[in-house]
This record gives C-alpha cells, structure tokens and sequence, in this order.
C-alpha cells in the first residue's frame, strides 16, 4: 500500500477509525503504566534535605512499665504508621503488637499500600495471618540462612523509623530500646531501596546489592548519617575508625557484644587514655562476652538494672557521633544476619540523648 509524502498510511475511513483507536488504546495503556511505575518508583531525591529527627527510648524503669507516659514506642510508632497516605514498608524481625497490627490494617483499609518483610520464623504468628487476611502483603526471608533481623519502617518514602526496637509485647513493656525518626528523603530512598530488594527479589544476605545511593545523607543542622547495610556492607571497618578516632569518651549500651576485634579496639583506646564505660545485658554475657575481658583491662562495665532485657546497640564517641541500629556487636550482624547500622556525626543533642539513658540504665 502507497504511502503519502507525510509517511501516513492511505485507506479507508473504516480502516483509519480503526487505527486511531489503535493508537489511543495504545496511549491510553502506556499513560497508565506510566502512572503506575511513577507512583511505585518515585523519583529519586536530591542530596540536600531539610531533614528533622527525633529519638525515642522505651519508659521501662526497674521491670516496671508507665502506661501514663507518652513516650513509649508502641504508642509512637502507632502515631506515625497512622500519617501515612501512600505507602508502609516495614522490614521487622518480629511483630506480635496488636496495636500496630490494628494501625497497619487501618492504613491498608484507606488505601495505603501496606508492604512487610519479616523472618521466616515469625511469619506463622497469629499477627502476621491477620495482616495476610486483609491483603496485606509479606514476604519471609524463607531458608536464608542468617537472620532478618532489620526493625525499620519507610513511611511515604520520606519517613524512617529505625532502632532496636522489635513490635512486641515485650519489645515495648519490659526490654529498654531506642528508635531513631528521621524526616529525610536521601535516607529513606537507601532504605527503600533495600527493602524492595528484599520484598521484590527476595533476596537476602551476601547475595544483596552493595550499592547503595547515598552513603552518606547530610541534614540541614550539619549532622551527617552514614548508612550500612549488613552483610552486604563493610560495616566492621567504619566502626573500628570511628572507636579509634576516639579523643575523649566511649559509651557503650550492649544487647550482644562478643566481636573480638571491637571489644580490642576499645581496650586499646583506653589503654591510650580514652574513658570507656559500658553496660552489658546480663543475659548475654557468657564465654564468648567481651564483658570479662573489658572487667580484666579495668574498664568500668556494668549491668543494668533492668528486669527485663536491655536490648540497646548503641555506641557513644566523644560525646558527638552515635552509632545505633539493629546491629548487635557481633560477628553474625557483620557477616551473616540481614542488619542495618547507623553512624551519625556532629550531633551534640542526639549523642547527649543517648548519654542520658546509658546514665539511667546504671541508676
């Protein structure tokens, strides 16, 4: 069939009706696949964030917990699930709160994409079934062989919730842990990146992608976040330099601390004049604690006075950086289980936060 100089196929009105509506099908399809993949990958943000932060700690003193207060984590991880318009990605080891549970459900209920990434051995609790029921997609970490042991939620790409803090009963009523909320779209696109990694491909572990879009986030009051996600990172070596960068002070607050070359670390910045103090969580301490090595080098390390479990990983350098997550000092968080860790510098009121509880915890 001839064609006229503008390229455009000759033939009947029939024949052109038809292929008009060819060609609108055809953009109208492609407008909504469009639609869809701007709204499920959201452009990605620039370096610079006017970024906000707080930190929150359980209100647990002596096994007791004060159901009065307003700072106590499941309570505020409901007020944040519940501002969410788009989406909830919540990567968690374990979640057995109905509060939250009832929150989560609530969000997929108004239209909220609600997506959860949890360990293969939690996914059977009654919880998890109830999300499952309504629509609510989860995907297990299934025969990996390490841990999912992440607790972090990304609200609307924009939101990070990220700690020690597991949505529990217990996590919440009787076990002292911290949690981080950061208002920075740099930050939450790593962690969203990592959690489709996990949710989309299932994978998990050594075989997870190493890169990582901002690997250093710097907020608007000058603090710096670096961002590690084990084992996929190195993340024993950014740790050993900020422990011998050490000038002045280290504390410590410690689930499980049994990483060799991190507890020498330490016993040689004190052997050099550095102050170190730590506070162990009894429950952990055993052969392969670096509780007896640190008591023998005369660094002053001590239990809490906790009933329950202390259940922080945090660090505390020169009264400045912060170092804080789901990383428990261990060679599993660095080689085996799925981690993430925080190294935060140049924020004074954070890092006198968490100096705060350390003096609380030995009260």
């Amino acid at each position: 069939m001839k064609t006229d100089f503008q390229g455009r196929e000759k033939g009947t009105p029939a024949k052109q009706g038809r292929n008009k509506f060819i060609s609108f099908f055809l953009l109208f399809a492609a407008s909504i696949a469009f639609g869809i993949l701007s709204r499920y990958y959201h452009r990605q943000p620039s370096g610079g964030t006017d970024a906000s932060w707080n930190v929150y700690f359980s209100d647990v003193y002596d096994g007791r917990f004060n159901d009065a207060s307003l700072h106590f984590l499941e309570g505020r991880l409901v007020e944040k699930l519940a501002i969410a318009s788009e989406r909830i990605d919540a990567a968690i080891y374990e979640l057995s709160s109905e509060p939250v549970v009832d929150t989560l459900i609530e969000a997929h209920r108004r239209g909220v994409q609600v997506r959860i990434v949890t360990e293969t051995d939690s996914v059977k609790k009654p919880q998890i079934t109830r999300l499952q029921k309504v629509g609510i997609s989860v995907v297990d970490d299934g025969e990996y062989s390490g841990l999912m042991h992440h607790k972090f939620v990304v609200i609307d790409e924009r939101y990070v919730w990220t700690g020690s803090y597991n949505f529990t009963y217990n996590g919440t009523h009787k076990n002292n842990n911290n949690v981080l909320w950061i208002d920075s779209l740099p930050l939450a696109y790593n962690y969203t990146q990592k959690f489709r990694e996990m949710f989309l491909t299932g994978t998990f572990g050594k075989g997870a992608s190493s890169s990582l879009p901002y690997p250093r986030v710097n907020l608007s009051d000058g603090t710096q976040i670096s961002a590690y996600f084990a084992p996929e990172h190195d993340t024993i070596s950014p740790l050993l330099s900020e422990i011998r960068a050490a000038e002045h002070s280290i504390h410590f607050m410690a689930f499980s601390f049994t990483h060799d070359a991190l507890g020498k670390a330490m016993r040689d910045s004190s052997k050099s004049g550095v102050m170190v103090k730590g506070v162990f969580e009894k429950r952990q301490v055993d052969r392969h604690s670096e509780f007896e090595a640190m008591k023998k080098a005369k660094i002053p390390v001590t239990f809490d006075n906790n009933s329950g479990t202390m259940h922080h990983k945090v660090i505390v350098v020169d009264e400045e950086t912060v170092i804080t997550g789901s990383y428990n000092f261990s060679r599993n968080a660095e080689t085996r289980n799925s981690e993430n860790l925080l190294i935060i510098n140049g924020n004074r009121e954070l890092a006198g936060a968490y100096l705060a509880e350390f003096e609380r915890l030995i009260r």
